[in-house]
């Protein structure tokens, strides 16, 4: 090869170098425009700089980790999930525990969302990631147990007792010697007219604490039947 070809090659190499790096710098510019925004708190306002980011560069985890943190900071729960998926995906495994946290509070505010619209397979869908990553990080399912029984409670007092039996049910899953958790089934199964299965749910609930005054309670109700 020549030496004029291989100063030509190296004139080219540089070039690329060269238009990397600008390009790199233009989704940095973006990025730090959005943060100032974002410090400030004006979400929305941030969120077109963090998108535009990305668009300049598709492997910025910050970018896709500050506009999911936007979408969250504006009750935005479905918006937030796909960029925070990508950041956790993209990040370090020295940031992945903050990013799941944040990953897991939009799939359940996404979740929730969804099952208030009446949109149960996709809500189911939500919930089932969240318990995924909650394994994953070997973290106790209190907390998890509590939002469900309070989401099922909620539900079934606005008188939507498929979607309280959905929840109730995917509670079981979590935490499936907590009487609690059969006691609310039992409660929607019952509104809903499905008492074979409620007796079953209450069943449940006495095996693991036979003691339980709610259990006690609602099977000799139905026994009065």
């Amino acid at each position: 090869m020549s030496i004029k070809k291989n100063v030509s090659l190296i004139i080219i190499f540089f070039l690329i170098i060269s238009c990397a790096g600008l390009i790199l710098r233009g989704a940095e510019d973006e990025f730090e425009k959005g943060l100032a925004l974002f410090n400030r708190g004006l979400y929305q306002e941030a969120i077109p700089h963090f998108e535009k980011a990305i668009e300049i560069d598709p492997e910025f985890a910050n970018a896709y980790l500050y506009l999911g943190r936007s979408h969250l900071n504006l009750k935005r729960w479905v918006e937030a999930v796909q960029p925070l998926r990508t950041a956790f995906r993209l990040s370090p495994e020295e940031s992945k525990k903050e990013i799941v946290n944040l990953l897991i509070d939009a799939l359940f505010g996404a979740a929730v969302y969804e099952i208030k619209q009446g949109n149960l397979q996709t809500s189911i869908s939500f919930f089932k990631e969240v318990f995924s990553l909650q394994n994953q990080l070997d973290k106790s399912m209190d907390k998890l147990t509590e939002n469900l029984l309070s989401l099922g409670g909620e539900l079934l007092s606005e008188g939507k007792t498929t979607e309280a039996i959905a929840v109730y049910d995917e509670a079981v899953k979590v935490a499936p010697n907590n009487a609690t958790v059969y006691i609310g089934l039992a409660r929607a199964l019952l509104k809903n007219g499905d008492m074979l299965k409620a007796v079953d749910a209450i069943k449940n609930a006495l095996e693991i604490d036979p003691s339980n005054s709610d259990a006690q309670f609602l099977f000799k109700n139905i026994l009065g039947m």
